[in-house]
């Protein structure tokens, strides 16, 4: 009878643990007065003897530490939610670094980043050297950051190796820009002109520009987008204009464009996020209340942004 009772117990035990720790549906408290009923129990009952209790309470007291484990694994490894979380996370660091979560951050480029930095960080000279000229992601950005890691570098050499390779990629994204502007002023096609608007946010984005230079070809990129506009009036480059003007904070020009937007397109959530961003990097907490205010009116769940959400979590405006 008492190994009967001894198999329930060890049973009754791993389902609360599981419960308790993997499901998260029972309360740790109530999982500690259950496990000290069950401890009681036999500790209690005259159906044991002492070599079966030893190894039940040995049980007692390692079942729910696996629970722990399983959990903690499932948090790691399984859950979507604690990725998600992280992911989250990633995209609101890189909204205040580079004022953009537009676009997805790949996880994979950046732990590459991450490992190519620890590279340059605790290599030798030589093995710095090879890594440069071999280190080449998918992800041009990557290395562009890896090289101008290098152009910081202690050693000379280092430095010399990290400018060739990054005057050369530089080199190579201006042939390219003068390929583009050239074809589309001999053929004059809208498929030419679009391939050039396309070029010139890639060459903006992969961090070879930089200071005045990289004003200028926001400068550029905008008459681009206002010209295209011409042809075809879409509110992408409507809102790809704003964020032009929202980078190098020309605030006024925000303002007045995106009071006719919002007119044009009351009810698309993307206007509204441009105008979160813009009240977020202005401070200013009242006009960032009432653009949330509104919407709030005209969120769906296929017309929200995630973007706004993690904006008002941070200014900690209640919903």
């Amino acid at each position: 009878m008492y190994k009967l009772t001894i198999l329930l117990l060890t049973i009754f035990e791993a389902e609360i643990t599981y419960l308790t720790f993997y499901t998260e549906s029972l309360e740790f408290f109530k999982f500690l007065i259950l496990h000290g009923l069950v401890g009681m129990t036999l500790f209690f009952s005259d159906s044991y003897n002492k070599r079966d209790s030893f190894i039940y309470n040995q049980l007692t007291i390692a079942v729910p530490f696996i629970g722990i484990f399983l959990y903690l694994m499932d948090l790691l490894f399984l859950r979507k939610n604690g990725f998600k979380i992280v992911e989250d996370l990633f995209d609101f660091e890189k909204f205040l670094d580079e004022k953009k979560l537009l676009t997805d951050l790949n996880i994979r480029e950046e732990l590459k980043l991450v490992s190519a930095i620890d590279t340059m960080n605790i290599k030798g000279v030589d093995e710095k050297k090879e890594f440069i000229t071999k280190f080449k992601p998918q992800d041009m950005g990557v290395r562009i950051r890896v090289l101008k890691k290098g152009l910081e570098d202690k050693d000379i050499e280092v430095v010399h190796y990290s400018a060739v390779e990054f005057n050369q990629l530089s080199e190579n994204f201006e042939k390219q820009l003068r390929k583009y502007k050239k074809k589309y002023k001999d053929t004059k096609l809208q498929e030419d002109f679009y391939h050039l608007i396309v070029f010139y946010k890639k060459y903006m984005e992969v961090g070879i520009l930089d200071g005045e230079i990289l004003s200028i070809y926001r400068e550029d990129y905008i008459e681009l987008l206002k010209e295209k506009l011409l042809i075809d009036d879409k509110l992408e480059d409507h809102l790809k204009i704003l964020d032009m003007y929202l980078i190098s904070k020309k605030y006024s020009e925000i303002e007045k464009t995106s009071k006719t937007l919002l007119e044009k397109y009351p009810k698309d959530y993307r206007v509204y996020e441009i105008l979160v961003r813009f009240f977020y990097e202005k401070e200013d907490l009242d006009s960032l209340k009432e653009i949330y205010s509104k919407y709030k009116k005209i969120k769906t769940n296929t017309n929200q942004s995630n973007i706004i959400e993690n904006i008002i979590k941070i200014c900690g405006i209640m919903g």
